[in-house]
């Protein structure tokens, strides 16, 4: 349950280890989308419990859905962690989000600093690009003068989601400042992105790399957003565990740089 009452759903991955890897997924998204149940696995060949869980308003979790709540987001998460703490009893190893649940949980590190590990794969640094792509090029003005517009939204397992898109929302993602809450992040980051991302561009990819501390850079070549290909989620579930698992960064190295992963079993250069 988060700081508003709401119930959050989450499924446990539970290998007896000491140790725990709490997944979060998208936009629109849900614990068992994206590549969260392959990577849950992938962990658990390896040892590493996991726990995926819901956002308040997406797939089974109480709450209503919203383009923005990033900070809410961030306190669903901070639920999951001191549930995790309290009551699985384990320690929370690394956070790890894909596209807007890559923000939250750099954005958590940038505030609880209390997790060692987080993994970024795909997460938006400029937060003011991508909505007159997704609404509209006029979107702005009709905010500005409605408040609010009726939107759809494509969810994880074919659902259709009909919301309110309000100008509250859009003021709260556009006023965001990643790239500034990213140089507070202490602890060792790993971002993952796809070199033929169109929904959020490499650049953002790089932007982090310059702004956080302690950071590597893995680049999947030809890789769209959400690691389609099944040769680009391979290599993305390979870079994750290694790093979480064998605590391989790029380089040997905290901070170790950036390296380009091609879309074939093996491959990197």
């Amino acid at each position: 349950m988060n700081s508003h009452h709401e119930s959050l759903h989450a499924k446990l991955l539970d290998t007896g280890s000491e140790d725990l890897v709490i997944l979060c997924h998208g936009y629109a998204a849900s614990k068992e989308g994206f590549c969260l149940p392959a990577l849950a696995q992938a962990l658990a060949s390896r040892g590493k419990s996991s726990l995926r869980f819901d956002f308040a308003g997406n797939g089974e979790s109480q709450g209503t859905f919203s383009f923005g709540n990033y900070w809410r987001e961030v306190e669903d998460l901070r639920a999951a962690v001191l549930f995790v703490r309290q009551v699985v009893k384990k320690n929370v190893y690394a956070v790890v989000g894909h596209s807007k649940g890559g923000n939250v949980v750099l954005l958590y590190g940038s505030k609880y600093d209390d997790v060692q590990h987080i993994v970024n794969i795909a997460g938006r640094g400029v937060m003011d690009r991508g909505i007159k792509e997704r609404f509209g090029a006029d979107i702005l003005e009709r905010l500005a003068k409605s408040g609010s517009v009726e939107q759809k939204v494509k969810a994880d397992g074919g659902r259709t989601v009909t919301y309110s898109l309000t100008k509250q929302a859009v003021d709260e993602r556009m006023s965001l400042d990643m790239l500034g809450a990213a140089k507070n992040i202490t602890a060792e980051v790993l971002t993952i992105h796809g070199t033929a991302d169109t929904v959020i561009p490499v650049d953002d990819a790089h932007a982090f790399s310059k702004a956080i501390k302690n950071h590597s850079l893995a680049l999947v070549e030809g890789a769209d957003h959400n690691f389609r290909q099944p040769a680009h989620q391979q290599l993305l579930l390979r870079r994750v565990v290694d790093f979480l698992v064998a605590g391989l960064w790029l380089g040997g190295r905290a901070g170790g740089g950036t390296q380009q992963w091609r879309g074939r079993s093996g491959g990197q250069g």
